[in-house]
């Protein structure tokens, strides 16, 4: 199964989409702020490289001077 998302830049997209899924029965769901932090940041999981880290102490202290 595959997933598209759209964005649209109006009420009126919105609901025209939204009125064609319904009669084509797709599924749909709209996103919260929320929901589209997660997906953001789940990218950002799977693209981080962890193999790469430095000692905790060590960060601290950059963090602090």
């Amino acid at each position: 199964m595959e997933t598209l998302l759209i964005q649209t830049e109006n009420d009126e997209q919105l609901q025209l989409i939204e009125t064609f899924l319904k009669e084509h029965h797709l599924k749909s769901r709209l996103l919260n702020d929320d929901d589209k932090e997660d997906i953001v940041l789940g990218k950002l999981m799977e693209e981080t490289d962890y193999s790469e880290v430095i000692d905790t102490n060590e960060f601290l202290k950059q963090l602090r001077s």
